[in-house]
């Protein structure tokens, strides 16, 4: 069933991290046996070297997604804009199960692999009560194929880590390290918060709950803000990222059918999408207006 509500947003940090929960839990030593590439640019790397190998952990980096190796290699992956994994496990008993998650689209609940699978990794599941081994297939799909996967070492992984900024749900991420970092431009506030380089993980739907959370208008100069307003928007924008973990991100549309594609993040949203109606803060309404090109939702009457 695909029933859209409003335009699907790209993939932020907490669709990510529920994205990785639902794939470390049912593809954790799992055993890679083949790999199929439908787009060469969509996998670079020697796909040889992960073949045969089992994944010991699915984890998480802003919105990087790494499968782990025991034989000090990884597959690191970004979504971009419109990426999904898809895992299908057979089972008799049950039929198909599918878990993921990522850019919604009809290929969620379509048939599998679809005209927008990049790339087929073949996988040997765990036996029946037969002994039989099950099939199972995760399938990277990218309707407008700015993703990839990567096979890359440890050190690697950690050098394209270093371009990031710390994890807004960490403690890295502290009011002395945002203080110092927001101080030094005057570019608008909603554009500093989402660049990765300076905090990693806050897309446009959780840059505009925080900054209304707060009461900041996002075209402010992020020099601006005052050391206490800076506290203020830190702790806002962790609150809401947290929420949206907690409520398995934002699907912005309605996927009941495949497990872990449900986000509830949308029935709590506090601007986004929600032009024209009343402001959740204040009597105001929310208005929408383009900020670094992308839309953004605020009030007008609370957020200064």
């Amino acid at each position: 069933r695909y029933l859209s509500k409003k335009p699907p947003n790209m993939p932020e940090l907490p669709e990510v991290e529920t994205i990785v929960k639902k794939l470390h839990s049912v593809l954790e030593n799992k055993v890679i046996t083949g790999i199929r590439i439908n787009r060469e640019k969509s996998f670079q790397g020697d796909m040889g070297l992960v073949i045969g190998q089992p994944i010991s952990a699915v984890s998480r980096r802003a919105k990087l997604i790494r499968f782990h190796f025991p034989n000090n290699l990884n597959v690191l992956a970004h979504l971009k804009m419109t990426g999904q994994f898809i895992f299908v496990g057979s089972n008799k008993k049950t039929g198909d199960t599918k878990i993921g998650g990522g850019h919604p689209s009809s290929d969620w609940v379509g048939s599998l692999p679809s005209k927008h699978t990049r790339v087929e990794i073949d996988l040997a599941g765990n036996d029946d009560e037969d002994n039989n081994k099950q099939d199972e297939s995760l399938y990277f799909n990218d309707m407008r194929v700015f993703g990839w996967l990567k096979v890359m070492t440890d050190d690697e992984v950690q050098r394209e880590y270093e371009k990031y900024g710390p994890d807004i749900n960490t403690p890295e991420a502290s009011i002395e390290y945002f203080k110092t970092k927001l101080k030094k431009t005057a570019r608008k506030i909603k554009q500093v918060v989402m660049d990765n380089k300076i905090i990693s993980g806050v897309g446009n739907i959780y840059a505009c709950d925080g900054l209304n959370l707060a009461k900041i208008h996002p075209t402010r100069p992020a020099n601006s803000l005052s050391d206490e307003e800076l506290e203020v928007l830190l702790l806002a924008l962790k609150e809401v990222i947290d929420l949206g973990i907690k409520l398995g991100g934002a699907t912005i549309s309605d996927y009941r059918d495949v497990d872990g594609f449900s986000g509830k993040y949308q029935d709590e949203v506090l601007t986004y999408g929600r032009e024209g109606q009343e402001c959740k803060n204040c009597p105001g309404f929310i208005e929408k207006i383009k900020v670094g090109g992308r839309g953004t939702y605020f009030c007008s009457s609370c957020q200064v």
